[in-house]
């Protein structure tokens, strides 16, 4: 019996069209390219489509990965910009992120109960952060992705990654801290 295929194995397997070996690599990473399409988009129905999308787009391009970064920070890449695109050619009915994020800010505090952990106050403030902000964090912080890595998945200069992921940082703890006194202030009047 033959053990799993390594990545570099996979790869080279789906350039030459094996279908399986690329649905291998579709599995491996499905969670993660929809986390960053659903980060961008913030709806499900589009971020599945997105996610779909970019994996079509990763087959159709497979053989411009050369292997320079690592296979993952390419497929995000992909992802990432599929999601954008998504989100720009939403205009009518909906809001943008981009261009309005008070409005989507403006809302009520949310409610957490005592038992509530702290991934859920992080994946409540992401939502309550521009799309863009919410994505750089995701892939600094819950990817582990390095600032050059995030260089080559968005293609934003790297000064400018750092100032977004300062600004970003700034704007979560706002959130955070937001939570604490709404809570702390419910409990004080109870």
């Amino acid at each position: 019996m033959t053990g799993p295929m390594p990545e570099e194995e996979l790869i080279e397997a789906a350039r030459k069209g094996d279908q399986q070996a690329y649905a291998r690599l579709m599995r491996s990473y499905k969670h993660m390219v929809y986390t960053v399409c659903m980060r961008v988009l913030r709806n499900r129905e589009e971020a599945e489509e997105a996610t779909q999308d970019s994996f079509v787009k990763a087959y159709r391009n497979l053989a411009s990965y050369q292997g320079g970064a690592r296979f993952s920070t390419w497929l995000y890449s992909i992802a990432y910009r599929t999601a954008l695109s998504a989100l720009r050619a939403r205009r009518t009915g909906t809001v943008d992120l981009e261009a309005a994020p008070d409005r989507v800010l403006a809302g009520p505090a949310p409610a957490f109960g005592h038992a509530q952990d702290l991934h859920a106050m992080v994946e409540e403030a992401l939502s309550r952060m521009p799309a863009e902000d919410a994505a750089l964090m995701t892939f600094y912080y819950l990817q582990d992705r390095s600032v050059e890595e995030i260089v080559t998945i968005t293609g934003l200069s790297v000064s400018n990654v750092k100032v977004k992921l300062h600004r970003a940082r700034k704007r979560m703890l706002e959130l955070v801290q937001g939570h604490w006194k709404a809570e702390a202030w419910t409990l004080i009047n109870d």
